[in-house]
């Protein structure tokens, strides 16, 4: 049987590149790595921001997967009922944790730490996953609409999203008062639109991995040069200060477009083998496990300390790429067993819930 027939392995490997990709995001970020590249011009300093700027098309990367594959599935309650159960399990989980090793001491639990551990969506523990759900809620309505549009319109639709939430923002000198850098419900759609689109009529004008390869790069390497730029205004001239890292900021048009060259090479990239595909299938459900648990309250600023990631910058530059990587990858690895044992408790459960067919008999 190939690896296509039920999950597409390419996508499903982008969906695990791009995970890694956020654990880089929350090690840079979290750890308070990225400093001032023309105050602080160390090789490690611009290491930092250049791993940030190949990474920040991640989230976009993540929204585009959902949009291509949830735009011809059905609507499941299930679906909602397990995500938002899988995401109390973390918090549960890391609050646990933390008491028991000493990250949080009992005496500091209180009300609105419990409210945040078992209504995290409603309290936007985790924003992607609370604007996921509500997609998801809308997908059936997104889908019909989809469905029953010319391909024109839905052009015209995508584009006047991406005028709206991005390309204002990109290239105005100051932040507008309705701009959430990517963090809402509108971006999402916009994205999830974006992948909808790409799954049923690709861009005739980038239909090669090459060419999506060679965009991505193009991205990347402006979001950097954009935010070495902007630094060395602020830091030479004392102005700008206001739109800072603006260029690493998900819904601003470098990552936009990093994250459709990557994806696209994705979709062109040769289709793999059936060992590594069914591999690479059976791994990428855990992904989302992966972020639930290293951004949970009580590790989201935690897990960097593990692996002395904090102050790291003055390490010489094989120390510090090395921390930076056994840190990410290690929590990786931790994410993904993690949520396979979830996985086998889930299945548990469900099996020790009588089915309607048994409570008939």
């Amino acid at each position: 049987m190939s690896t296509e027939s039920k999950r597409n392995a390419n996508i499903e490997l982008l969906r695990i590149l791009s995970m890694i990709m956020i654990t880089f995001l929350h090690a840079l970020g979290k750890a308070d790595l990225l400093q001032s590249l023309t105050t602080y011009p160390s090789v490690n300093v611009w290491l930092a921001w250049f791993l940030e700027a190949l990474s920040i098309s991640a989230v976009n990367i993540f929204m585009l997967i959902s949009g291509y594959f949830l735009i011809d599935s059905q609507f499941k309650i299930s679906r909602v009922l397990e995500l938002v159960f899988e995401t109390v399990f973390y918090m549960v989980l890391s609050l646990v944790f933390a008491i028991a090793v000493g990250i949080m001491p009992l005496s500091e639990l209180n009300t609105y730490t419990l409210i945040n551990t078992f209504l995290p969506i409603h309290m936007e523990v985790y924003w992607f996953i609370t604007c996921y759900l509500v997609i998801y809620i809308l997908q059936p309505l997104i889908s019909a609409g989809v469905k029953n549009m010319s391909v024109k319109a839905f052009r015209i639709t995508i584009i006047s999203l991406v005028i709206y939430e991005c390309l204002f923002k990109s290239f105005l000198p100051f932040k507008l008062t309705v701009d959430e850098a990517g963090y809402s419900v509108t971006w999402f759609l916009t994205m999830f639109l974006l992948g909808a689109y790409m799954k049923r009529y690709s861009f005739r004008f980038l239909n090669t991995a090459a060419g999506g390869v060679a965009l991505y790069l193009a991205g990347s390497i402006l979001v950097f040069t954009e935010t070495l730029i902007i630094d060395f205004v602020i830091n030479r001239y004392g102005r700008f200060e206001y739109i800072r890292g603006i260029a690493t900021t998900y819904n601003h048009i470098f990552p936009l477009l990093a994250s459709v060259g990557i994806f696209t090479a994705f979709i062109y990239k040769k289709t793999m083998s059936p060992k590594p595909g069914n591999l690479i299938c059976r791994l990428s459900p855990m992904a989302l496990g992966v972020y639930l648990l290293q951004e949970s309250l009580p590790l989201r600023y935690e897990w960097q300390k593990w692996f002395s990631l904090p102050g790291s910058l003055n390490d010489q530059v094989w120390l510090f790429i090395l921390k930076l990587l056994s840190a990410v990858l290690a929590m990786y690895a931790l994410g993904t067993v993690v949520d396979w044992i979830r996985q086998l408790l889930f299945k548990l459960v469900v099996r020790l819930i009588p089915s309607k067919k048994a409570a008939k008999e």
